[in-house]
């Protein structure tokens, strides 16, 4: 009885902070309170918040996912991000989250645009993963820029995203990376798990249709879609490797997936 009031309180707190579509964390509310509660309680406080989200921390133990994600980011940003930057490479991280890749990022660059939808969670990024070198905003703010990336990356971030709103994404990239700049993006290829998005919409089931809408979007898409949305947004010498092998995540799929590289076109 216990753990099913304990889960009710945490559904009840979990809808009242969602934004809309994907947008975990989003109410202003959850901004705010991260913002302006005092210093020494800010961390835990952003902990705490980022629990109740569906695909940030897999495990009761918060401390301990907290240590899992800074490790794994940690991973990525030293086998598959690294050997694309300089000291002075300026990077975009779209679809930032509470920032853990990105402050790994940014001690192998000059600096870091560290974009997400979401402004609780990006109040929680600055908690947990400031950086001097690191602005954490929404892809509103980063449009009245001219950020000019060498390197943008998205990790955990397009098997969550509708068709339409990838476009967008790729769109914004599209007019952030400067000419001949390096796109990194980590994908998952459709299997019995990840079903594409048409087997999602098809599903008439009131199970399905809640989860398409209220729930955590994971859609697989096949390296040849992939292929042709990042060359329709002005990128070329497309190429899709496994990364199977090539990062060894503590409790994390990402492994088990695909990434994209591709650089932006010339002229």
């Amino acid at each position: 009885m216990r753990e099913l009031a304990r889960d009710t309180r945490n559904l009840l707190i979990y809808r009242a902070a969602w934004g809309g579509s994907q947008n975990f964390l989003g109410a202003r509310w959850v901004e705010r309170l991260v913002d302006n509660c005092p210093a020494r309680l800010r961390e835990r406080v952003a902990l705490r918040l980022l629990s109740l989200s569906p695909h940030y921390f897999f495990d009761s133990d918060i401390q301990g996912e907290h240590a899992r994600a800074r490790q794994s980011r940690q991973i990525l940003a030293d086998t598959l991000i690294a050997p694309h930057l300089t000291g002075q490479s300026r990077v975009l991280d779209y679809g930032c989250g509470p920032g853990y890749l990105a402050a790994a990022v940014a001690d192998k660059a000059a600096y870091v645009d560290a974009v997400d939808i979401s402004r609780g969670v990006l109040s929680c990024a600055r908690a947990l993963n400031a950086r001097p070198n690191v602005s954490y905003q929404t892809p509103g703010e980063l449009g009245r820029r001219s950020a000019a990336a060498d390197v943008a990356y998205s990790f955990a971030v397009v098997q969550h995203l509708r068709t339409p709103v990838l476009t967008q994404m790729l769109g914004i990239l599209g007019g952030q990376v400067r000419s001949g700049g390096v796109l990194l993006i980590h994908f998952a290829i459709p299997d019995q798990v990840w079903r594409t998005e048409a087997e999602w919409l098809a599903s008439r089931s009131l199970r399905g249709r809640a989860r398409l809408r209220y729930g955590l979007n994971c859609f697989g898409r096949s390296a040849a879609e992939m292929t042709d949305l990042v060359a329709m947004s002005g990128f070329t010498d497309v190429s899709v490797q496994s990364l199977s092998g090539r990062a060894d995540l503590p409790a994390d799929d990402i492994a088990e997936q695909h990434w994209l590289i591709a650089r932006r076109k010339s002229g």
